[in-house]
């Protein structure tokens, strides 16, 4: 059976090992939502763009 100093070594590895995991996880999501974004941007402002179709509706 694993004493205290054991288990808060053992856990100090988990937290460290979480923390570097969610610092990758956090670069992916910034990664994704910067694609996202340019995509939305593109589609706002791009040739045939949702700007352009709304003029044509409202007869601009």
């Amino acid at each position: 059976m694993p004493n205290a100093e054991e288990v808060a070594r053992q856990i100090a590895v988990h937290e460290a090992v979480c923390a570097e995991r969610w610092k990758q996880t956090n670069a992916r999501l910034s990664r994704i939502e910067a694609v996202l974004a340019v995509i939305v941007l593109l589609l706002l402002i791009g040739e045939g763009s949702v700007i352009d179709v709304l003029k044509r509706v409202l007869g601009g």
